[in-house]
């Protein structure tokens, strides 16, 4: 019966942490359509419809139907306000990495870091850059 009440409390608290996450008013998401297979640091995600949050300096990626998720810490890209919200992927011999993040009326962008794998691939050269537009952008 303890481990019951205990295993609900955690429950309960996750569902909190999980809610204030997804509930904060003004955080920048954004959703769009991948329809390739791409890494995120050391993770591999399907193709599939992305709802993409920022935290702060991490950038939450979850596949829509919640199969496929990654948590990463990202660096700021100075430009000017996006009009709209997009992904950039950087692609080398058939394998793509996301690269950038641009959440429309914001002024700076996120960068994600490179994996030693995109590395190894981009010095080979023969790279290029592919942007998705948002299917739907929401603050």
């Amino acid at each position: 019966m303890r481990n019951l009440r205990t295993i609900a409390a955690v429950v309960l608290m996750l569902g909190f942490v999980v809610g204030s996450i997804y509930g904060q008013s003004g955080t920048p998401k954004l959703k769009v359509i991948v329809p390739f297979q791409f890494w995120i640091g050391q993770a591999t995600l399907s193709a599939g419809q992305y709802l993409i949050t920022s935290l702060n300096d991490r950038v939450w990626v979850q596949e829509v139907n919640g199969r496929n998720n990654a948590l990463t810490f990202t660096g700021r890209l100075d430009g000017k306000v996006s009009e709209q919200s997009r992904v950039i992927f950087d692609c080398y011999s058939g394998e793509c990495f996301l690269s950038q993040i641009w959440f429309s009326g914001q002024e700076a962008g996120y960068t994600l870091p490179q994996s030693k794998h995109q590395v190894e691939l981009a010095a080979r050269g023969g790279g290029q850059q592919f942007a998705l537009l948002s299917t739907k952008a929401s603050r």
